[in-house]
């Protein structure tokens, strides 16, 4: 009896802290709302408390113990996406698949992956598929598990909701790369099933254009996905989700919703802001200003760089004591292997104020493919028209937008004047084109970097996920 009446006073008492944190979390996202729906601001903040205090509710089944063990058993965290598949979607929340496809351009073949992980909860088909796309030097790793394989970012929001997580082409390698990261050897993986030689990796770096990139990643999303989307394009893949609005197929899905996530705008708002934004800070990254290196030669991630603007104290192997440069240290040797950590050149030129590059990339892209002989025929005309779309994106056309940013990413976020701010002004961009839309900028006040995804996943997870639940409410 006496046994019993514990056990009821014991499940009572859960029951009665779960629905007070379960009412806590209502509040918070009450609260982000009403941040939100206040039009006249130029931007809102939610403060380090009530962010700290979000992400009841969005447990992992097993804790996320069958993923970490898949990651710890494989060389340097590298693990195959397609063994996650294979663990019962029961375990994990959601169900995971590993999806590739393989299109063509430019009279080549280009393989890019997504790990599609399709909620349990019966409620995600109310909502639109999150589809993440990794910057220029990441993949599909830092969105789905953090620095020490624990749950990432993407599995805590896949207790709510549908997620994609896009590799973007050449990014993702099987058992990832063994040669470090300043060996020339180490090649982005163009294609999944086979190595290829140096000269033509060279030669696909130097046409690697925002355009080839959208059409895999489109082939992804119509094949892969139905219904809504929000395409959330980190850092310099925020130019694939602007793009996304004018294609006639995924735009309609889209329904004139935008979120953005240390996103920034298109090279359009770059290169307005040289004229109209003079008083804005440049970006804090990790990229040095582009100049005339060769198209084929790979931008490659350093510490010194990360130093700059990415390593804060809530890394996950932040150790008491370290600086910047430590912590940048420690996370490229962490990532040295499942990580690419190199960038094509134009992904810089075409993310940037550079359109007057526009003729020496032609002179320089058509030298080098006079030099090789061009054995792939590859159409030079078709690349060059290409170039720099990212530089006419439209700015018009949006019902909803809201760009959320970390206090310390200094890419997008300027803590000391908010105003000056480069994500207040691209969105004072599109108030200007958009005169009845909602367009808003929420900023995270805990000290969160660019990477604040590895940082504070499971509150990102619960807060982005409010953010959603706001944007396609009535």
């Amino acid at each position: 009896m006496t046994r019993g009446f514990g056990f009821g006073l014991a499940l009572l008492a859960a029951t009665t802290l779960g629905g007070i944190t379960m009412a806590q979390t209502d509040t918070l996202e009450r609260k982000i709302w009403t941040l939100l729906d206040d039009g006249k601001a130029p931007y809102v903040s939610l403060s380090e408390p009530d962010f700290r205090s979000l992400g009841a509710g969005f447990d992992l089944p097993d804790g996320g113990r069958a993923v970490t063990a898949l990651a710890q058993a494989a060389p340097g965290g590298a693990f195959d996406p397609r063994e996650v598949a294979k663990i019962p979607a029961a375990q994990l929340g959601y169900k995971a698949d590993w999806v590739v496809e393989r299109y063509r351009r430019y009279n080549l073949d280009w393989d890019i992956g997504a790990l599609r992980l399709t909620s349990n909860n019966p409620d995600a088909k109310n909502y639109p598929w999150f589809i993440v796309m990794n910057g220029g030097a990441a993949n599909l790793y830092e969105f789905f598990v953090d620095l020490k394989n624990r749950p990432g970012w993407t599995q805590y929001l896949a207790q709510k909701l549908n997620v994609m997580i896009i590799s973007i082409p050449g990014n993702f390698k099987y058992g990832g790369w063994e040669a470090a990261i300043a060996d020339v050897k180490r090649q982005p993986a163009y294609l999944l099933d086979r190595e290829l030689p140096m000269e033509e990796s060279e030669i696909r770096n130097a046409i690697y254009t925002n355009s080839l990139i959208l059409q895999g990643v489109k082939a992804l999303v119509m094949k892969h996905t139905t219904g809504d989307i929000l395409l959330i394009g980190h850092s310099t893949s925020g130019e694939i989700s602007m793009l996304a609005y004018e294609d006639k197929d995924m735009g309609p899905r889209l329904k004139g919703r935008y979120l953005g996530w240390g996103s920034g705008g298109p090279a359009r708002i770059e290169l307005l802001r040289t004229i109209r934004g003079k008083d804005i800070p440049e970006r804090g990254g990790a990229s040095p200003p582009t100049s005339q290196t060769p198209l084929t030669v790979l931008e490659r991630r350093n510490p010194a760089s990360y130093a700059r603007g990415y390593s804060g104290f809530l890394n996950p192997l932040y150790e008491s004591g370290m600086s910047h440069l430590q912590i940048a240290e420690a996370w490229l040797k962490a990532e040295g292997r499942r990580r690419p950590n190199f960038k094509q050149q134009l992904q810089n030129l075409e993310h940037g104020t550079d359109l007057g590059l526009k003729a020496w990339v032609e002179t320089e892209l058509e030298a080098t493919l006079k030099k090789s002989g061009n054995p792939w025929n590859i159409p030079v005309e078709d690349v060059e028209k290409d170039l720099y779309v990212t530089n006419f994106t439209r700015l018009d056309g949006f019902k909803r937008m809201v760009w959320t940013t970390a206090h310390f990413d200094r890419n997008h976020w300027n803590p000391e004047e908010p105003m000056k701010s480069i994500e207040v002004f691209v969105a004072n961009e599109y108030r200007a084109k958009n005169p009845g839309a909602e367009v808003r900028v929420i900023n995270w006040d805990p000290p969160m970097t660019h990477y604040g995804h590895l940082e504070l996943p499971r509150q990102l997870a619960n807060a982005h996920y409010s953010v959603v639940r706001w944007l396609v409410r009535p």
